[in-house]
């Protein structure tokens, strides 16, 4: 019979596991609970959950999910387990990848996308891709470009005439 902290857990987990874009599958072993600790900040920071979870709550999570993707991450479940929960994909294979590269003791198992499972390789492309932020800001530079080009051919006659008279002023004295 399941206590009620278990209860409490696999609750916690099934939300996080719902309200999240990203989930990203990680063996801990070996890292100190400071370093846990910074990396659960770190999660915090951009709206995501670090959890160090038993194998058989994600297990049983997953089947609440989909019963196919408990069955596709059975072999993932194995060992010491830590799970991040996150409602950006690119922002979770950010920080799990720059954490893994300076913590060699973190490694990422698989990653769930869009009730997909995604391998290391896609984590570590995604880790690549620029940030939100950095793409609106792309985009909005991309949609003020032309405004600002007609703003310089509306004033360069203008600037032209001023030109000319500075160069005739300089001429004449």
């Amino acid at each position: 019979m399941p206590n009620q902290r278990k209860i409490h857990q696999l609750a916690e987990i099934v939300k996080n596991l719902t309200d999240s874009k990203a989930v990203i599958l990680t063996e801990y072993a070996g890292l100190t609970v400071s370093e846990q600790n910074m990396l659960r900040a770190e999660a915090d920071k951009m709206g995501g959950v670090f959890l160090v979870t038993k194998n058989n709550l994600m297990r049983l999570a997953l089947e609440e999910k989909s019963k196919d993707l408990a069955k596709d991450l059975h072999d993932s479940l194995q060992g010491p387990t830590a799970v991040l929960f996150s409602p950006d994909a690119v922002a979770a294979a950010k920080i799990v990848a720059k954490f893994a590269e300076d913590h060699d003791k973190l490694k990422i198992k698989t990653g769930i996308m869009d009730d997909k499972i995604i391998t290391i390789a896609d984590i570590q492309a995604l880790s690549k891709l620029p940030s939100r932020e950095q793409l609106l800001a792309s985009l909005l530079a991309q949609l003020q470009a032309p405004a600002q080009a007609l703003v310089r051919q509306l004033q360069a006659p203008m600037q032209n005439f001023v030109y000319g008279l500075e160069a005739l002023r300089a001429k004449l004295s």
